[in-house]
């Protein structure tokens, strides 16, 4: 499957990434897991037997979503951030039916040698992680959603304009409106996502929501990280639906907050323990 504008756009891109990762804040080894949705990239970083956990990033994006968290989260840490396939990383391109995303989570952990982690999930990584905790818990000791999919409602008219804007070359509008932030600035951030808007086909797929039962089987303890103003999942819905069902659960509903959260690099690595 061509998730590339172009063939030279994709290599490009991922020329780029690579560039990227050459500047990762702390040591890391790049590993490669095969997994029945094809060879996965890992980027493992922290102390060899230190508790495992498992960083997935959302759509759109790569592991350098977690750039800024990973020299404190690595501190005491064996950390593992898994570029999902399909997306615009090192992974396979494939983009297999959505529900067998959270049984190929289950096979990198299984490739890595991993029984059990904390499981770190953004949005569409949060979907993801989401669905491993309901479907094997055994296998999530800690779960942290940072605005994540499948609980809260996708915003669907808000997602159609951005994607119309976005096919009409109007890449920082659409940006903007489903971030809720301009990312002008930022630097190779910034620059890296545009980069990605430009060159990348999206995911059009819709996520299914989790049912309250299936809520309440996550008996493990639950960060859930939403803001308020998210233009891309309803935020409010996801506190309140976490906050009526899930046992364990911590919520952190923030005010005035897009889908882009920042600045929860503490709040996270306070749950890793």
């Amino acid at each position: 499957m061509d998730i590339f504008t172009s063939p030279d756009a994709g290599r490009a891109l991922l020329d780029r990434y690579r560039d990227l990762l050459d500047t990762w804040p702390v040591p890391a080894e790049r590993l490669t897991v095969p997994t029945t949705l094809g060879d996965t990239f890992v980027l493992a970083s922290g102390p060899p037997g230190a508790p495992p956990v498992i960083l997935v990033h959302g759509a759109m994006a790569n592991s350098l979503t977690w750039y800024g968290d990973i020299a404190a989260w690595s501190e005491h840490h064996r950390v593992y951030a898994v570029d999902i396939p399909g997306e615009p990383g090192l992974s396979a391109p494939n983009r297999p039916p959505i529900g067998d995303y959270p049984g190929w989570l289950g096979e990198v952990m299984t490739g890595l040698g991993v029984e059990s982690a904390t499981v770190v999930g953004l949005s569409l990584g949060g979907w993801i992680a989401t669905g491993l905790a309901v479907r094997d818990p055994r296998r999530v000791e800690r779960l942290a959603l940072i605005c994540p999919g499948g609980i809260g409602r996708v915003r669907r008219g808000l997602l159609l304009v951005a994607l119309l804007l976005l096919a009409l070359g109007q890449r920082k509008r659409s940006q903007k409106l489903i971030l809720g932030a301009d990312l002008s600035g930022t630097g190779w951030f910034g620059e890296f996502h545009d980069r990605i808007n430009r060159d990348f086909k999206p995911r059009r797929t819709d996520l299914r929501i989790y049912t309250d039962a299936e809520l309440a089987g996550l008996t493990m303890p639950v960060l859930v990280i939403a803001g308020d103003r998210d233009a891309l999942i309803n935020g409010p819905e996801t506190a309140r639906r976490v906050r009526a069902n899930v046992p364990k659960a911590d919520v952190r509903l923030l005010p005035g907050v897009g889908h882009l959260i920042t600045g929860q690099t503490g709040t996270v690595n306070e749950f890793l323990g």
